[in-house]
């Protein structure tokens, strides 16, 4: 197992905070990803659910996959009283589908797939015709000098962990599409139509409560404890009271060609 691969299951060590920290996603992507393709669905990486309950509320039934036990745990109890839903702990890699599925979604995550097999998996997964969404989160402070504090903190204390602050679709001193994964989705011959789209939303969260985000991300998690205390309680002291946040949510689309 590769370091990579340890560092996609440490989101169970904190899942209830992971639960209660981590943002949703707009209800625009639940219409538009509807309207692209629709079920029965198969999401991979559901995590605590974030996603699972808003696509539970779209009136399809969805088969949630989460690897981690603690993970899928807390999944289990969101959505205990949407008996469209069904959770399964289990690996893409190791699923095997009862059924072809109309969609198959994912939450931040898919990076998480086995490169080597994560599109054809997906394929084999999918009816002739079915879609494919794969949507992430990205957000950052809406006070530039904020955003120049936490860089600075980390410049001195874990010079070699860049926080990933700004948009998906440009992440700070980052080219613009550093994530390209609409370029990727549409080289396997398995996949065409390919379609991005972006959301721009805001939230304002408590400057303890976006120490306790940072703490739920991998990179942080495979930090040394000693390191990641230290760079916590300094960013404690640079963050105000609250902070107010820039989301971007990107959805990427590709169709499953018959």
């Amino acid at each position: 197992m590769t370091t990579e691969r340890i560092q996609g299951r440490v989101f169970g060590e904190v899942a209830d905070e992971y639960d209660r920290v981590r943002p949703g996603y707009p209800a625009e992507l639940l219409t538009d990803v509807l309207a692209y393709a629709g079920g029965p669905a198969l999401e991979v990486g559901a995590g605590t659910g974030k996603a699972t309950e808003l696509f539970a509320t779209g009136g399809i039934d969805v088969v949630a996959t989460e690897p981690d036990p603690a993970m899928a745990a807390v999944l289990a109890r969101r959505v205990a009283d949407r008996p469209n839903v069904t959770v399964t702990v289990s690996t893409f890699e190791e699923y095997v589908p009862p059924r072809p599925f109309g969609l198959l979604y994912c939450a931040q995550a898919w990076h998480w797939v086995d490169k080597d097999v994560r599109w054809q998996r997906a394929a084999a997964a999918l009816a002739p015709g079915g879609g494919l969404a794969l949507f992430w989160n990205g957000d950052w402070p809406a006070d530039a000098g904020v955003t120049a504090a936490l860089l600075a903190a980390h410049e001195e204390l874990t010079p070699h962990l860049r926080p990933n602050l700004g948009p998906i679709s440009r992440p700070i001193g980052e080219e613009a599409g550093a994530l390209e994964w609409a370029a990727e989705m549409g080289l396997p011959p398995e996949f065409g139509d390919v379609g991005t789209r972006l959301y721009q939303w805001e939230r304002t969260v408590s400057g303890a409560d976006y120490v306790a985000l940072l703490s739920t991300q991998s990179a942080y998690r495979i930090l040394a404890e000693d390191v990641r205390e230290r760079l916590f309680a300094r960013l404690g002291d640079v963050l105000g009271a609250q902070v107010r946040l820039n989301v971007e949510t990107a959805l990427y689309l590709a169709r499953h060609l018959p």
